[in-house]
């Protein structure tokens, strides 16, 4: 199947696109790749395949499933790159995963960006300040 933009080896802009069919504006394709390169392929080299379970919301959709009304997931509130996704690995937790993204946060962007652990999934994005919740 034809892609629109691979992001990196495992990735593809698609895994991204909003669950109402409405699809990632090309603006946030440099953030996503950033993501990709820097947070998720190391995750997957560590933890095996990666699921997008939420990547790019429309304000409509963000609102029917309760999303906060000034989510990361909803890239075109903000301009730059400010993306955000939720993801699950094939092998270890929530935990484990949260801890060596924090790291890679660190490493990557001098602490910079948001990271929610979840019981069953790890929220990160982009953002241009430190930001960590559970969920």
């Amino acid at each position: 199947m034809a892609t629109r933009k691979r992001l990196s080896p495992h990735f593809t802009v698609e895994e991204f696109d909003c669950k109402d069919g409405t699809k990632v504006p090309a603006a946030d394709y440099a953030g996503l790749t950033w993501i990709a390169q820097n947070y998720l392929e190391p995750l997957r080299a560590k933890y095996g395949p990666v699921k997008i379970n939420s990547g790019f919301r429309t304000a409509s959709y963000n609102a029917k499933i309760g999303g906060a009304s000034k989510s990361y997931h909803i890239y075109t509130l903000r301009t730059g790159n400010n993306q955000a996704c939720d993801i699950t690995c094939s092998k270890g937790g929530p935990r484990d995963w949260h801890r060596t993204l924090s790291a890679y946060r660190q490493s990557k962007r001098g602490g910079r960006g948001g990271l929610g652990l979840y019981d069953r999934f790890v929220h990160v994005d982009t953002r241009p300040t430190k930001a960590d919740w559970k969920g």
